[in-house]
């Protein structure tokens, strides 16, 4: 988006937007990230990570099909809301981190390109580009393995471990790395089928602190609160 609203085409279509207009242009992705992240978890949980990455992209293709059909300030703010959704935090914070900045470079060569082409169809040109990386991925999807978390959680024992293999030990079941993995893996889980689900937990130990607190002051402190 940055990369586009100093652009004199931008400025005379919608008719220079700004103050709210352009603050709620320009902050939907990220209520639409907040909306992402509270389903992101459950929805990887229910269909593993690489179907929820899956859906991701079609949300992305839909927010962006919205944003370059767009007829007013509404589908505009609509379809980043909808990109919004499909932001999704990773793990492994160093590339996902790297690959938004390489995003960032391209997409402002990629403005300053359509900066040139005349009209409407600069910005929606531009726009239209995102389209590019999702299709990308949705073709890559089917090559990547499932979760061996996911599988195992599903009762999928065995595709599990032989996924963990080939990850970590060229398809050696019996090295210790994968060994030790799947220990974790099944130990986890365990804790998690035995816990309370949801905000319940966290509920339940908050109320379960009082009483203790409670006794101990009576007492004198004589012996200490179970934290």
């Amino acid at each position: 988006m940055s990369a586009i609203i100093g652009t004199k085409q931008y400025v005379s279509y919608f008719n220079n937007p700004h103050g709210l207009v352009q603050g709620a242009i320009g902050s939907a992705l990220a209520a639409g990230s907040v909306v992402g992240a509270l389903f992101a978890g459950p929805l990887s949980d229910r269909i593993d990570r690489r179907d929820a990455i899956f859906c991701a992209c079609l949300f992305w293709l839909a927010g962006t099909a919205i944003q370059v059909a767009y007829n007013g300030y509404g589908m505009l703010i609509g379809g980043r809301l909808i990109n919004g959704i499909c932001e999704k935090r990773g793990s492994i914070i160093v590339i996902q981190q790297l690959a938004i900045e390489w995003g960032i470079f391209i997409m402002l060569f990629v403005g300053y390109g359509c900066s040139f082409i005349a009209g409407p169809a600069s910005f929606r040109t531009a726009w239209g580009i995102q389209f590019i990386p999702a299709v990308i991925l949705m073709l890559g999807i089917p090559f990547l393995p499932r979760s061996p978390r996911w599988l195992a959680k599903v009762g999928r024992t065995k595709q599990a471990i032989d996924v963990l293999a080939r990850i970590q030990a060229h398809g050696d079941i019996n090295d210790p790395l994968v060994v030790a993995e799947w220990e974790e893996i099944t130990t986890v889980l365990q804790a998690e089928r035995e816990a309370l689900r949801g905000w319940r937990k966290f509920i339940k130990k908050a109320c379960g602190d009082v009483p203790s607190l409670e006794l101990s002051h009576k007492h004198g402190n004589n012996f200490p609160a179970r934290i």
